[in-house]
């Protein structure tokens, strides 16, 4: 269970998240859905552990997800900023995240996953040189290997193939009947009422609760409607 109490994270421009407080069970997949500027990564980066915030506290089964412990508990898609590691090819990448990650368990999956995301062929390609579809399929692979127990995805769908956008919905599937917390931000609402049990809506850092089958009214009712975002 992950459980969110009273989380704040106030910018000085006055944004931010405001009292979030919600209980994430096992075995679901939740869907976080706003317009830009909405907090969805301010909030995604605090329940991975990887923001501070001013108030509240964030716990996967009583542990804080910002200790060392709850790391290997967490898997987080990734995004590859120009940095050493990306001169390392997409094989020895994702090689060195599971001997970081899960002392070298866990190796013995890449060529699968790699296969499914139609990545097997280009493995030895540097990310440096991938294309953005490639980059995120390879943040993809990490945020499932390893099976963790909390998976979190900001903007998955955001410049993958086809093919790759059905193999991410297959391995949300697969994380849900291993009883794993899913949690996606996306703008894509079909894709949102397509792999979701749970609609949550932020507003100006705050939650509404949605109704999952009716989001796009839902959606245009609260931003687009003689409404500020």
């Amino acid at each position: 269970m992950l459980d969110v109490k009273n989380v704040t994270k106030k910018y000085k421009t006055g944004k931010g998240i405001f009292d979030f407080t919600y209980t994430f069970e096992e075995g679901k997949v939740y869907a976080l859905v706003g317009p830009n500027g909405a907090g969805k990564t301010t909030l995604i980066k605090m329940l991975v552990g990887i923001s501070e915030f001013q108030k509240g506290y964030i716990q996967l089964d009583g542990i804080s997800t910002k200790s060392r412990e709850c790391k290997k508990s967490i898997g987080y898609a990734l995004d590859f900023y120009p940095n050493e590691y990306n001169r390392n090819t997409i094989l020895q990448f994702l090689s060195m995240y599971c001997e970081i990650k899960y002392h070298n368990n866990y190796r013995e999956d890449i060529h699968n996953v790699l296969k499914d995301y139609e990545l097997l062929d280009v493995a030895n390609t540097a990310i440096e040189d991938c294309s953005l579809g490639m980059k995120k399929k390879v943040g993809l692979i990490a945020s499932f290997i390893g099976n963790p127990q909390l998976i979190v995805l900001d903007e998955p769908t955001n410049g993958i193939d086809t093919t790759g956008l059905i193999t991410l919905k297959n391995k949300i599937i697969e994380a849900k009947q291993r009883n794993s917390i899913v949690i996606v931000s996306s703008h894509i609402l079909d894709f949102v009422d397509a792999v979701s049990d749970e609609v949550l809506f932020l507003k100006k850092g705050r939650m509404i609760h949605g109704e999952l089958g009716n989001t796009e009214k839902q959606y245009r009712e609260l931003f687009m409607e003689n409404s500020h975002c």
